[in-house]
C-alpha cells in the first residue's frame, strides 16, 4: 500500500468532521436570530432553550469540541433544523406574497 492512500489530505473531510459541521451548524441556527449586543454565551444559552439540551452539550457543539455526537441526538437536531427550515421557507413565502400584494395595489393606485 502506498503512502499516499494511508493518509488523508488536509482538505479531506472525514464523516465525523462533516457531522461536527453539521451540529455547530444547527445549533448556530437555533441561536438565531441574533441581536445587537448578544454574546456568544447568550447565543448559546438560546439554541440551548431552544433545542432541549444543557448549555454545556449545546457550547460544545457551538465550538466542535464534542468527541462523540450520538445518532439518535444527531438525528432529533436534524428533525428540529428540517422543522425549522421549512418554518423559515413558509415565513419568507409569506412575506413575499404580502410584498407582492402591496405592489399591486400601489400599481393600481398608478393606474388611476
Amino acid at each position: 500500500m502506498s503512502e499516499k492512500s494511508c493518509w488523508r489530505s488536509e482538505t479531506e473531510m472525514t464523516t465525523a468532521d462533516a457531522i461536527a459541521d453539521e451540529m455547530q451548524m444547527i445549533v448556530r441556527d437555533a441561536a438565531s436570530p441574533f441581536s445587537a449586543g448578544d454574546t456568544i454565551g447568550r447565543q448559546i444559552e438560546r439554541a440551548a432553550r431552544i433545542l432541549g439540551m444543557t448549555p454545556g452539550k449545546c457550547k460544545r457543539l457551538w465550538y466542535r469540541e464534542d468527541r462523540a455526537i450520538l445518532a439518535w441526538e444527531a438525528d432529533r437536531l436534524r428533525a428540529w433544523h428540517a422543522a425549522w427550515k421549512n418554518k423559515q421557507v413558509e415565513r419568507l413565502d409569506h412575506e413575499l406574497n404580502l410584498m407582492k400584494a402591496r405592489r399591486a395595489k400601489m400599481e393600481a393606485w398608478n393606474n388611476v
